[in-house]
Order: structure tokens, then C-alpha cells, then sequence
């Protein structure tokens, strides 16, 4: 378990006094167990009482209670890619995962999602893609803590070339991650502990010749509801969540002069909600996943903060050599502080996993000429 240096976000909001309002304190409590059918679900949604209960606008319940606390500290954790599935045990790797977020002292407030709960609805066939969304939140909600949930593109179904549906499947896109997760809106805000926290939805529809796919950006109508949402909202310090980042520099990372900096990893409209974050200076963050490792980057004073993957290389080994992890948020005297956790996970590939295991090999050959070149370099620098 490794920890790295706490990254301090501080400026002219830094004094804002902390309130102790618990309203909007969403999650899903039902655990649904495991072997889904769409069928199965559904009727349990229908038990009322017994099952899952009544859902607010954000489209998740009002179970576990989030407490105020009276000095206006609290912790949160950004969860993102864990593309969880039966195959590589990824089930079993999110579990460990989970166990290892409850363990965490002080204990988390709640969890922010970062979207791509389950492995894939884009190429995976409907049936395991309900199974996948089922897995989520069962193991999602042994959690025991409130989790706000985000749209990634994983999330939605049929959207790609390689799409395991009909292109009329009246499932297709978000509606089936949204019904089985109780989710009334794709995107949304609410407080909690004096604070704003926004979820956005950076997947949208587009015709293509070979049926409906998405582009990676936040519409005009949802940029419409954020200007005013913040604008409500300018004297609350402010965290906002998308699933792919506004700034990403992979291109950079990799040396790869190839790679457009408006690659198809960004948000193709970051200006525009840039923008938007930046007016009324009570962004204190956004947080981002989708490139499945963990960068920090600092514009006009707001924090854009990747987290590593949850899954690594969707359960198939260190990704670019980060392992399975998450991010771990701090507010204390309305200051922001974060660093990022790993947890112990073993991965077990399939049968057919070869690429995986030439890019472990790839990887182990990397770390050992590093390490070859460090012992080279420390003898050299010692003569």
C-alpha cells in the first residue's frame, strides 16, 4: 500500500466556513446479489419496502445515513474504471478493492464514481453487460457508504461498431445502466458538508455510417444547467466529476508525436466547460478518470486530478505501470488536500489473454533495464 505526498489546493475560497447541512446524501442499498437477469432486477425493484426504496432526482437512494460533522472535515473517494466482470475475477478484485476503502482511517464520508462500473456495454453481449451492471452495485453497495454514480463510456450499451444489439434495442445507450441503477438524470449536483459537488455526463448520441456511437463532450443543454447550477451555488467550494479528463497529456507522457493533443481521450469541448468551471471561482477541483492513470495538473485555479484505475489494465495487470488504485480526497479547514492508494491484486488472466502477457513481459523487461541503468548510474556516481 503505498501513499505519496498530500497535494494542498488553498486561495481566496480557503476560508469559506464549513456548514453542517447532510442534505443530498444519495446511494443504492440494495445488495442485488450476483447472476442477473434484467427480469430479476426489476422485481426486486418492485418489492418496495423490502427492496430497494424511494429514489431521489439524482436517481439513488436515501439509505446510509451521511453524518455532519460539526468541524466541517470530512473524507470522500474517487472510484473510477473499474470495469468490473466475471472474467479475469474482476468481481472478486472490486470486492478487494472495497474492502480495502472500509479499512481506510480515518473511514470515508461517501464515494464519487468515476464512471465504468461494469467491463463494457459498447461490444459485450447484452445479457453479460445486465450481469456486469449487477455486479457493480451489489459490490458497490457493500461499500456501506454513500456512492454517487457517473457515466462513462463503457457505461452505456450498443454504442460502437461492434455492438452486440440491434440498433433499435430499446435498451440501447444509457437506459439500461440508468433503470438498474435507479438513475432519474445522467448528470447532477447536490451538498453535502457545506460543499457542491457536481456529476457530469461527457457521453453523447452521434449518427455514424455504422449506427449510433457517442463523442466525448459535455452537450450544450448540460453546459446551460452547470452555468446556472454553479452560479446558485458560487459561495459553496465546489468539486466536479466527468469520466473522460479535460486535460490529459498523454501524448506527452508517451513521447508520442503522432498523438493530437485534441485526441480522442479529451473532451473535444474542454474550453467550453473550462470556461464555465473557472467564472465564478468556486471550482476547487475536477476529477477525471478514462486514461486509467493517475495525472495532477493545475489551470487557473482549479485542480484537474485523473485518478489511476481501479481495474489497472481492466484486471489484466499494471496499466503503463500503475497497479489497481484509487484516490483518496481530505477536506479540512476548507482546505483540499489528496493522494492516491494501491491495493494488493493478483491478476489472473483467461486462456486467450495473450496480448496481456506480452505486455506484462514487456513491462517486467522495462523495470528490469531501469533498474539496471540506476545500479550503472549510483556505481558511476560513486567513484
Amino acid at each position: 500500500m503505498k501513499k505519496t505526498k498530500k497535494n494542498v489546493i488553498t486561495g481566496k475560497d480557503a476560508d469559506i466556513p464549513i456548514s453542517t447541512d447532510s442534505s443530498g446524501q444519495p446511494t443504492i442499498a440494495q445488495n442485488a446479489g450476483n447472476g442477473f437477469s434484467r427480469r430479476d432486477f426489476v422485481k426486486k425493484m418492485a418489492l418496495g419496502s423490502a427492496g430497494v426504496g424511494l429514489f431521489t432526482a439524482s436517481g439513488v437512494e436515501k439509505s446510509w445515513a451521511v453524518h455532519p460533522r460539526r468541524d466541517g472535515n470530512f473524507r470522500f473517494v474517487h472510484l473510477t474504471d473499474t470495469h468490473v466482470r466475471r472474467a479475469r475475477r474482476g468481481d472478486e478484485g472490486y470486492a478487494r478493492c472495497v474492502e480495502h476503502v472500509r479499512s481506510l482511517s480515518p473511514r470515508p464520508d461517501f464515494v464519487l464514481m468515476g464512471g465504468d462500473g461494469p467491463f463494457d456495454g459498447l461490444y459485450t453481449d447484452k445479457d453479460e453487460f445486465i450481469d456486469q451492471i449487477g455486479l457493480y452495485k451489489a459490490i458497490s453497495d457493500d461499500l456501506g457508504m454513500p456512492w454517487y454514480n457517473c457515466i462513462g463510456n463503457h457505461d452505456v450499451l450498443g454504442w460502437s461498431a461492434r455492438r452486440k444489439v440491434p440498433v433499435d434495442d430499446p435498451d440501447i445507450g444509457k437506459t439500461l445502466i440508468m433503470n438498474m441503477l435507479g438513475m432519474e438524470q445522467s448528470y447532477y449536483s447536490f451538498d453535502l458538508f457545506g460543499w457542491h459537488f457536481v456529476v457530469l455526463d461527457c457521453i453523447q448520441p452521434v449518427d455514424t455510417s455504422h449506427g449510433p456511437s457517442y463523442i466525448p463532450s459535455i452537450d450544450d443543454e448540460q453546459l446551460d444547467w452547470l452555468r446556472f447550477d454553479l452560479a446558485r451555488n458560487m459561495h459553496k467550494p465546489t468539486v466536479a466529476v466527468t469520466h473522460i479528463a479535460a486535460f490529459c497529456h498523454l501524448g506527452q507522457i508517451r513521447q508520442d508525436h503522432d498523438m493530437p493533443s485534441m485526441h480522442g481521450r479529451v473532451l473535444q469541448n474542454t474550453r467550453d466547460l473550462r470556461l464555465i468551471l473557472e467564472r465564478h471561482g468556486n471550482v476547487r477541483a475536477l476529477l477525471q478518470g478514462h486514461t486509467h492513470i493517475n495525472e495532477d495538473y493545475r489551470f487557473n485555479d482549479i485542480w484537474y486530478v485523473t485518478s489511476q484505475s481501479v481495474s489497472a489494465a481492466w484486471w489484466g495487470g499494471n496499466w503503463i505501470g500503475f497497479k489497481p488504485g484509487y484516490s483518496v480526497f481530505d477536506v479540512k479547514g476548507g482546505e483540499l488536500t489528496w493522494h492516491r492508494r494501491e491495493f494488493e491484486w493478483q491478476h489472473h488472466l483467461e486462456p486467450g489473454d495473450n496480448l496481456e502477457r506480452e505486455r506484462i513481459a514487456e513491462l517486467e523487461a522495462f523495470r528490469e533495464e531501469q533498474a539496471r541503468l540506476r545500479r550503472k548510474e549510483l556505481a558511476r556516481s560513486a567513484e
